[in-house]
Parts: C-alpha cells; sequence; structure tokens
C-alpha cells in the first residue's frame, strides 16, 4: 500500500470517528487556559459571558469545520493581561481586540506573513512573556490579601499539578471556588436558572481602539507572531504529518482577523490561535475538528441558557484563587 493509501484511509477513519468520548474529552484540553481568562473578563473588566461564550461557540465550530483539527481559539494572553490587571472598561478591550483583527487580516490577505515572520527576533517575544508573569505575579499577590490561606492552598494545588495534563489545576480550582460559592450561601442553588441572556452590543471607539493597541495591542502582534506564526503551524506538522493541506501563518492570520472584526461586535474577548491549546487537545485525546465542535456546542449552550448564572458565579469567584 502507497502513503497516499495510507493518508487518504486516515482521512476517512478521522471523518468517522469526530464525535467520540477521546474527542470530547479534548473538548475540555485547552479549558485550563481559558476558564481563568473568562472569570477575570466577567468579575473584573465586566464583560458579558453571554458575549464571550456565543463568540466562543460559534467560533470554535466554524473553525472544526472549516480545519478539522483540534486548533482551539483562545484569549489573547497580552490584551488579556493588561485589561485585567488595569481593570479596563469593557469598550477598551473590544476596541483593541478589533484593532488587532485588522492588522491581522491586512497582513493574512497580503500572503506576505511567512516572510515578516522569520524577520521577529525571538528575544524581544521573551521579554513581552517576562513582562507578562510580572505583571500578572503582582495582581496574584494583590488578590491573595482576600483570603492568604485560599491563595496558599491555590499554589499548592497549582504545583502539585503542574506536570499532571490529563487534570488542569485551572479547572480543578475553578470548581473548588464555584463549591466555595456554593457552600457559602454566597449564592443559593435557587439563583442558578435556565433563561436566555441579555446580549451587549458593543462598537469600538477610536480613542479606546488607539490606547488599546498602544497599551497591549502591539505588544501582542508580536507575541502572536511566535506563538501562533510560527509554534502552531510547526506544531500540526509535527501532529499532522499525513495532513495534505498546509496551514500557514498567511492562512492562520487572515482567520484571526475575521474573528476579531466580528467578535468585538457581539462583545466578545480578543480571540487568538495557540499552540498551547492545540498540545492540551490533542494530549486529551483529540484528533479532528470534532473536539472544537463539541466545545462550541457546550459553549453555546453555556452562553444562550446559563449567561445569568455564570456572571453571578464568575463575579463572586474567590479572587484569591
Amino acid at each position: 500500500m502507497d502513503l497516499e493509501s495510507v493518508n487518504n484511509k486516515k482521512s476517512i477513519i478521522n471523518k468517522k470517528k469526530k464525535f467520540t468520548l477521546r474527542e470530547f474529552g479534548g473538548a475540555f484540553g485547552d479549558w485550563g487556559t481559558l476558564i481563568p481568562f473568562i472569570i477575570g473578563y466577567v468579575s473584573i473588566v465586566g464583560l458579558n459571558p453571554a458575549g464571550i461564550f456565543l463568540t466562543l461557540g460559534i467560533t470554535n465550530i466554524i473553525v472544526g469545520i472549516r480545519f478539522n483539527l483540534p486548533l482551539p481559539v483562545q484569549p489573547q494572553k497580552t490584551i488579556g493581561t493588561v485589561a485585567i490587571s488595569e481593570k479596563w472598561e469593557p469598550n477598551m478591550v473590544v476596541s483593541t481586540g478589533f484593532g488587532t483583527g485588522i492588522i491581522w487580516f491586512l497582513l493574512g490577505f497580503s500572503k506576505k506573513l511567512n516572510k515578516i515572520v522569520q524577520k521577529v527576533p525571538i528575544v524581544a517575544v521573551r521579554g513581552i512573556q517576562l513582562g507578562l508573569a510580572f505583571i500578572l505575579g503582582w495582581v496574584g499577590i494583590i488578590l491573595f490579601k482576600e483570603n492568604l490561606y485560599l491563595g496558599v492552598i491555590s499554589i499548592i494545588i497549582i504545583l502539585l499539578l503542574i506536570k499532571n495534563k490529563p487534570i488542569p489545576s485551572a479547572i480543578i480550582l475553578t470548581l473548588i471556588g464555584v463549591l466555595i460559592i456554593i457552600f457559602s450561601e454566597t449564592i443559593l442553588l435557587s439563583d442558578i436558572k435556565l433563561g436566555l441572556p441579555i446580549f451587549s452590543f458593543e462598537f469600538p471607539l477610536w480613542n479606546n481602539f488607539l490606547l488599546g493597541m498602544i497599551y497591549a495591542g502591539i505588544a501582542q502582534l508580536f507575541l502572536t507572531l511566535t506563538n501562533v506564526m510560527i509554534a502552531t503551524v510547526v506544531l500540526i506538522k509535527d501532529l499532522f504529518p499525513e495532513r495534505k493541506e498546509a496551514i500557514d501563518a498567511n492562512t492562520l492570520a487572515f482567520n484571526m482577523g475575521i474573528m476579531n472584526l466580528i467578535n468585538p461586535f457581539l462583545g466578545g474577548m480578543p480571540l487568538c490561535h495557540g499552540s498551547g491549546g492545540l498540545m492540551a487537545q490533542y494530549a486529551f485525546g483529540a484528533r479532528t475538528g470534532g473536539s472544537m465542535i463539541l466545545e462550541g456546542i457546550m459553549e453555546l449552550i453555556l452562553g444562550i441558557f446559563f449567561s445569568e448564572t455564570l456572571f453571578l458565579l464568575f463575579t463572586e469567584f474567590p479572587l484569591a484563587i
């Protein structure tokens, strides 16, 4: 049997097994990174969880169908870190996300990004990552003041699970936070309701666009150039060598441009692809776009029917965690 026949057989198998338990498990792979940013965006910045989950769900489903890969969408971490630490207004977030969308759309449309990526110095990106680590670390120390013991316990759990890929510490801590809210009766079980959401539509403002791009957007572009345009492309080739259709920096940039030009108007957070999310979903068992579609369906259900409950949970979430 020649190589082409083997690849065709693998492709057929993948199509038949899009919605297995392994794919369902893979759908939770990147939630360890996703959920903490969502909690911060809702509880500190004030974004509407309905908009966040609606745009996440739609985007994941479309990407899963288009690429048929576990290529999750995640928060743009530089923008998210600065927005949460500086307590930005919601419009500042969506305006900055819209700004990155314009740039990624133009770069992807130009088909010249592959050459640009090769010229980005790695040391510049490492500097941005180190700066973000200091910012988040300092904010974490400040939030410890609410409950020092709970903060220390959270750190211990993170350290114990830091090498345990099947059990992300962020998901465990999120569950602990929810249980604390319920058992402390901060939120009663009667407050958990099923209902349609009230969406808040946002329109990017010019002043917020400029300030947001200066404070975080430009740094985000440099971080995304390596974390997405280099690392993700290489990882796709490593994990899926049988794939015929090439995914390069231009393709990913154009995709991120489209979703960040549309999502802000629905109140969604700035999104990007990431090698970490891809690796996490793969480690959890995802091998096709089925994991993306399943994740998207779960997010749509949460956004459409449980947004009020999510808002209550996230706004009362223990800050020390």
